[in-house]
């Protein structure tokens, strides 16, 4: 990123350290900044999980009462 407009890759973008600038992905040596880190695929399953039981404890509640 360049202050005047210009099209040159800036060593030191802003908000990464050098290592990840020369990975050139999320940090981890993948190198590919779309896929999800492994700690958020994992709050994802748990969000999840807590949602099913919210929403068939409900379903179970309406079905028994």
């Amino acid at each position: 990123m360049s202050m005047f407009g210009g099209k040159k890759n800036d060593p030191l973008e802003p908000g990464k350290s050098e290592r990840e600038n020369n990975e050139g992905g999320r940090g981890d040596g993948t190198g590919d900044p779309n896929k999800p880190t492994p700690t958020r695929i994992a709050i994802w399953i748990i969000v999840g999980g807590v949602g099913l039981y919210l929403v068939g404890s409900g379903i179970f509640g309406i079905l028994t009462h």
